[in-house]
């Protein structure tokens, strides 16, 4: 079958055209499709020009959702090295949700890099991050969406190279027919290289099949069909390549916070683990370079977390001075410092206790298998009084919930490996103080990986999955735990298309034709397509999942990861025999995995220099910025007595403040962000602008703010308003704070509330003004048909108008909405042509706002075929006295201001 999309789609020619092409995006595509935000661009720390003809021109995907792609380390290293490097411009693009593709489609419009708004065709390069293999079908919506045809060998001089990296691109066979060339291993210095390659090749008139030539020489470069094996790239000293700190997603990613990479690499052989094999020898960064980073990080780009992350971070030499010298860096700037889920025989009690109130609330470990033999089996080296110490440690700390991951279907794996792993839940569970309310428990389908031991062990059948599943739910619910299931389905789909080869590429693209898109996401995935593509293309999945034998060709024989295949034979027979492997750094020494060279050896962190302890709270002393570490929302505090009156003394402190309220402006692609969003991106920029600040009281401070009526989706909006309190009066906060605003987002006039609290901006106002552009043509009525909806309005006692609600629909006169003189059309045509509306709406009698495009609706009916195509502006807001004057939010605020002082003086 060929690697082809049933229905060839090309984009309209007029976008190659960056103008045209974004004038389309924000009038014609982004007001009718859900969470516009992740295609507006525009994240701080981004580049927007730098697309030269001359220069080498990447756009850097990752095939799957923005908040996604946004929280995805790799990406965003590669994104900041390459634009560190000279005659280089990098672009982003992610995978658009399907309501996005159908309207790209529909319009012709192509994937474009978020930043140039320049369509995907004219890179010189559209590189992949592949980092889990449900997300095939997304890169194929991409390369398509590209205007390019899926197949590498079907091609033109005038298509983008595509290439793909990441840990999936570890067995390239089942993507490689539709890429051009995959880059293996680290790609630190692989990608500048490749950026300098193109470079130079375009300088010297190489076209693009010149090029690829060029770019398939490089170490670790693979394609279908090259002579191998392969050695893939692994970096030396990862201290050359500071963690990337600024670019800050526009809309709030899946991990929103500062992640520092403690160091690449794991060494303690757990036999299931790919990621384990594949980034040997262990390199760390130095605890000064991390502290470094983490004082940086947080002021470039304001986030209020730091993480510190690798595949076992417990295990980082430097871990106590990093925390130490974090904490003594970013105290006082409300920051916290979190850990990811550490090894049950590394929770390291003295550095929890150091946390202190940064600790988490949930507390996550995976024994992986509920018996000693099956941890034996697996190499997992913890034993079941570690787990019970810690799950009793952490609890006693004030945990509030216990999350265990384990797997199911391991090799060699029975009833009795399962019953156990029941019993072990119940011990924990009865560690807990209130029992399996507290304790979550997450079971996943084992799924053989390549380059591991167990790659040649098998899955076990779909409806075996189900039976064990139900095995262990039904006594783990009866005890109250929190039971995860995964669907055995997508397990299945994760070891098939691991373990595949290039048969398996008219699958992948049969199933894309047949609408799988973001397979990941359980709201999207449909097996019904992937078992209909199998069919299809006759390909019986059931030799892929059986046992193999080890000497066997396997189709990732061509990719060489450094750990030797005679080192994973030597494993699976160690595992078949139940004998464990210890830590080669820490105990052992070498055990001839094949990892280490002469140039690439285990590389330790520094010891730090002198750290400075966090400042905390006094023993005797309460500040009002800090609680003290009683928690009253615990049940069962440690000490209810001397510190729980110490937190009520610091509950009732009246910290100083001083309230300010200002007008502000969202325009342009700010328009597309929803309210949570804008809120973020306010506090992201107030915690860059160093301002005073005034927080709220409790265990989860926030700034105090207070804003108006939130702006719709799309609505752009010229004099907002909201309240800020800062601890203190400050001169010139306004223009420190626009500043660090992201385009699109400024302060105007601000006016001094005071110490009081401000009157609550939402409830005093009562009418909105908008300007609205209706586009003409065939987007819309001509302007004489809309004078005459109008005067007929104008002219009506009443207009009934039904909204359509989810709890029933409401009939309203939307002619009471609006003011005598409030509906007016402007003689003078704005952009393109359009009518230009001026209006002014009333809440309705239950305190409700019409949303702009519903009155549009229904005062021009069939003559304007789409009202969210019309551009509005929010112009202002206004409040009304009794005697029927009608006034702004500052103005308010400087009438009550002039009150107050008038009193006071004339009090004396």
């Amino acid at each position: 079958m060929e690697l082809q999309a049933a229905a060839p789609w090309r984009p309209r020619p007029c976008y190659e055209d960056p103008s045209a092409l974004s004038r389309a995006l924000t009038r014609r595509v982004l007001p009718l499709v859900g969470a516009p935000g992740r295609y507006v661009g525009g994240e701080l720390g981004a580049e927007r020009n730098g697309f030269s003809g001359t220069g080498a021109n990447i756009l850097l995907t990752f095939p799957d959702a923005y908040e996604v792609g946004m929280s995805h380390q790799g990406l965003r290293i590669l994104y900041t090295l390459l634009q560190r490097t000279e005659g280089v411009f990098c672009d982003i693009a992610f995978a658009p949700w399907p309501d996005m593709e159908e309207r790209m489609r529909a319009e012709g419009l192509p994937l474009f890099g978020l930043e140039s708004r320049r369509a995907a065709a004219s890179f010189d390069l559209v590189g992949f991050s592949l980092g889990y293999e449900l997300a095939y079908t997304n890169m194929l919506t991409m390369i398509d969406l590209a205007g390019s045809p899926l197949a590498s060998d079907q091609r033109g001089e005038e298509d983008p190279i595509f290439l793909a990296g990441g840990s999936c691109a570890i067995n390239p066979a089942v993507v490689g027919p539709f890429l051009d060339v995959v880059f293996l291993g680290d790609g630190e210095e692989m990608l500048p290289e490749a950026a300098v390659l193109v470079r130079q090749a375009k300088s010297e008139g190489l076209g693009r099949t010149g090029i690829l030539a060029r770019l398939r020489e490089l170490p670790g470069a693979w394609w279908t069909g090259c002579p191998g094996p392969v050695l893939s790239r692994a970096i030396t000293d990862m201290n050359a390549y500071p963690p990337p700190a600024k670019l800050v997603p526009v809309i709030e990613p899946v991990h929103d916070r500062l992640s520092l990479e403690v160091m690449r690499g794991c060494v303690r052989g757990c036999r299931f683990c790919q990621a384990g094999m594949i980034t040997r020898p262990v390199r760390e960064r130095d605890a000064d370079k991390l502290v470094a980073a983490a004082r940086e990080g947080v002021a470039a780009a304001g986030y209020a977390e730091v993480s510190l992350l690798s595949l076992s971070t417990a295990d980082y030499s430097g871990l106590g001075d990093t925390v130490a010298g974090i904490q003594a860096e970013l105290a006082g700037t409300r920051t916290n410092l979190v850990l990811p889920s550490l090894r049950v025989d590394s929770v390291d009690a003295d550095l929890y206790e150091r946390i202190g109130r940064e600790r988490p609330r949930s507390f996550t470990f995976a024994p992986e298998a509920g018996s000693q033999r099956l941890r034996d089996v697996i190499n997992k080296n913890i034993t079941e009084q570690q787990i019970l110490d810690t799950a009793r440690e952490v609890f006693a700390a004030g945990v509030k919930s216990v999350k265990l991951y384990f797997m199911i279907g391991l090799p060699t794996e029975t009833n009795e490996d399962l019953d156990a792993l029941v019993a072990l839940v119940g011990q924990v569970v009865g560690l807990a103080p209130r029992g399996g309310d507290q304790v979550h428990v997450s079971l996943s389908p084992f799924a053989p990986k390549a380059h591991t031991a167990f790659q040649w062990a098998g899955q076990i059948s779909r409806e075996e999955i189900r039976r064990r599943n139900n095995y262990l739910a039904r006594p783990l619910r009866r005890m109250k735990v929190k039971v995860s299931l995964r669907e055995p389905e997508v397990s299945f789909l994760e070891a098939l298309l691991g373990l595949g080869d290039e048969r398996l590429a008219p699958v992948v693209a049969e199933a894309w034709n047949r609408g799988a898109r973001f397979d990941g996401w359980d709201e999207s995935f449909d097996f019904s397509r992937w078992e209909a593509a199998l069919q299809s293309c006759g390909i019986d999945p059931e030799p892929y999942l059986a046992p193999r034998d080890p000497g066997s060709p396997l189709p990732w024989d061509n990719v060489d990861v450094g750990v030797t295949r005679s080192f994973l034979q030597r494993d699976w027979e160690r595992a078949r025999r139940e004998q464990t492997l210890a830590d080669c750094r820490l105990e052992i020494g070498c055990y001839d995995c094949g990892s280490c060279s002469p140039q690439l050896q285990h590389l330790f962190s520094l010891p730090s220099g002198k750290v400075t302890p966090a400042a905390g709270v006094e023993p005797e002393g309460i500040s009002p910025d800090e609680p003290p570490e009683f928690d009253p929302r615990n049940r069962d505090p440690r000490d209810p007595g001397r510190e729980q009156k110490k937190w009520t003394i610091w509950r009732q402190q009246a910290a100083t403040k001083c309230w300010y309220r200002m007008e502000y402006a969202k325009t342009e692609d700010m328009a597309f962000l929803g309210h949570l969003d804008f809120q973020r991106q306010l506090h992201l920029a107030l915690r860059r602008s160093n301002l005073p600040v005034a927080y709220s009281k409790g265990y989860h401070p926030h700034p105090l703010l207070k804003f108006g009526p939130p702006l719709p989706l799309g609505h752009e909006g010229l004099r907002e308003c909201m309240d800020l309190a800062l601890t203190h009066a400050c001169p010139g906060w306004d223009d420190d704070l626009n500043r660090t605003l992201p385009a699109g987002l400024r302060i105007g006039r601000t006016l001094m509330v005071g110490s009081q609290n401000p009157a609550s901006i939402d409830q005093v106002v009562v009418r909105f003004s908008y300007r609205v552009e209706i586009p003409g043509g065939d987007e819309g009525p001509d302007r004489g048909q809309i004078a005459a909806k109008v005067g007929e309005f104008l002219d009506a006692p009443t207009w009934p108008y039904v909204r359509h609600r989810p709890k029933g629909d409401v009939n309203m006169d939307i002619r009471a909405l609006v003011p005598a003189g409030a509906l007016v059309l402007e003689d003078d045509p704005g952009a393109n042509g359009s009518a230009v509306l001026r209006l002014s709406l009333l809440r309705t009698r239950t305190g409700a706002v019409l949303p702009v495009n519903e009155f549009l609706a229904a005062l021009l009916g069939d003559l304007l075929p789409e009202s969210r195509f019309c551009r509005v502006v929010r112009t202002g807001y206004h409040g009304r006295h009794h005697e029927g004057r009608w006034y702004s939010p500052l103005e308010e605020v400087g009438e009550s201001n002039l009150r107050y002082w008038l009193g006071r003086h004339i009090n004396g």
